[in-house]
């Protein structure tokens, strides 16, 4: 990936992702290697999203004419599951619980204090690609309230106040 400076409304600078041509051999090689049948489409899906972590329209064209589907049936099936990705996510995704407990304590503060800083709101990545924020509705640990993911780190009765302390140690490296 190539990285570059932009400058911010306020001056600042930050680097942004710019976009390199998608590599389809990974594509090709899931296709080749599973049944491509319409009855597979969703472990065919997990597949793809798994070794591109999300879901690229390109790829999307391609199994659409493998399987005869359009562009809008294969939509229809993917937005039924949130955990498929058709944007691609920040380097860490965030999940904020907002099951009761944790609002109560704080989550919807937290997801606005990471909005302030990193400008994304929920389902949103920054423009640098570091991270993506996400919400869930209960993480079943209510005795940790409020919770914060960041890709696969969890962190129980975090303070709104160290909530940027915390992410300050992720890197896009």
């Amino acid at each position: 990936m190539i990285f570059m400076n932009a400058e911010e409304e306020n001056g600042n600078t930050a680097e942004v992702i710019e976009e390199k041509p998608l590599d389809l051999s990974k594509a090709e090689a899931i296709f080749d290697e599973l049944n491509i049948e319409k009855r597979y489409l969703i472990p065919v899906l997990q597949r793809i999203q798994e070794a591109y972590r999300f879901l690229p329209d390109e790829i999307m064209d391609i199994l659409g004419e493998k399987l005869e589907m359009t562009r809008a049936q294969i939509y229809g099936i993917i937005s039924f599951y949130p955990g498929l990705m058709i944007t691609e996510p920040g380097k860490y995704i965030l999940k904020v619980c907002m099951g009761t407990a944790c609002f109560v304590k704080g989550a919807e503060l937290i997801c606005q204090k990471i909005d302030e800083q990193y400008h994304i709101g929920v389902g949103e990545t920054d423009q640098t690609k570091l991270f993506t924020l996400q919400t869930a509705s209960c993480m079943g640990n209510c005795g940790a309230a409020p919770i914060l993911v960041v890709g696969e780190d969890f962190y129980g009765n975090i303070e709104v106040d160290s909530t940027l302390d915390t992410l300050g140690n992720y890197k896009n490296d």
